[in-house]
């Protein structure tokens, strides 16, 4: 009897795991999607306690920190955060519920730091863990430059609140071209940047979807990032913007970004990006 049993006890383990493993691998994105939005709130408050000493001043949406006294920086990026917010959220059918955290660094390695990037050159801006983290445009524009200008027109603030919208809705689930080429199309939209222009790809040869999913972080930066925002440009181009929306909603739901695309828009719209 006490054989059986633990025969008994064992079957029913081994079909306990394959029932898990089994219902992971075709729910493992909408377990992401759950659990993500739990994590992510982890790391906002985390950064929130480590620049708990910072000075801070808030606009209608936005809550700036700053590790620097700096009057006209601080009202720059004021200015630059709230400038397009009500055209971004009115596209995108969708409000943060709480203020944007806007961090503004004058020490490069701080924000390399709170942002987890590592090694590397600092960038002006980056979104992480539900903040936008900023480095202090004296210290990435040029001398005979006009600061506000270029920052008004070329920084980071519209790029970084994308994310974030895409982030939210997303639940985490997208791939970097994607959210990336979304920033890039705002920024396009917003203030008429648009970026890579004027580059060119080697032998006249963009990168393919599956490059873009598979290997973003080893192609060349400047060539992924153009790409990425052609992509988004020409969907949005000849499908609409709304059709955007339901791609987040869907991925936000667990699906695919692939299955999203089709379920939005009634076809495979990134059939031709594949080759």
């Amino acid at each position: 009897m006490k054989r059986v049993l633990k025969t008994n006890a064992s079957s029913f383990f081994i079909l306990v795991l394959a029932g898990i493993i089994f219902f992971t691998s075709f729910h493992v994105r909408e377990l992401k999607t759950f659990f993500y939005p739990h994590l992510r709130e982890l790391q906002y408050q985390w950064i929130l306690y480590k620049t708990r000493g910072y000075e801070k001043v808030e606009t209608e949406n936005f809550v700036i920190r700053y590790d620097q006294e700096d009057p006209e920086v601080i009202e720059l990026v004021a200015e630059a955060s709230e400038r397009h917010y009500d055209e971004i959220v009115e596209m995108f059918n969708y409000r943060p519920k709480r203020k944007t955290v806007v961090i503004l660094y004058n020490d490069p390695a701080a924000l390399m730091a709170n942002s987890n990037l590592g090694k590397g050159k600092p960038p002006m801006g980056v979104y992480y863990a539900s903040t936008l983290q900023v480095l202090s445009p004296r210290l990435w524009v040029g001398e005979h430059e006009d600061m506000r200008e270029v920052f008004l027109n070329e920084g980071p603030m519209v790029h970084e609140f994308t994310h974030l919208l895409v982030d939210d809705m997303a639940k985490g689930n997208y791939p970097l071209w994607f959210t990336e080429g979304m920033a890039l199309y705002q920024e396009y939209v917003q203030t008429g940047y648009e970026w890579g222009k004027d580059l060119r790809y080697p032998e006249d040869k963009p990168y393919s979807l599956q490059q873009l999913t598979e290997n973003f972080g080893s192609l060349d930066e400047m060539l992924a990032y153009k790409r990425s925002f052609e992509i988004v440009r020409d969907i949005v181009e000849s499908h609409g913007f709304e059709g955007m929306k339901q791609v987040l909603e869907g991925l936000g739901q667990g699906k695919t970004l692939a299955e999203a695309k089709n379920q939005a828009f009634q076809e495979d719209v990134l059939k031709v990006y594949r080759k």
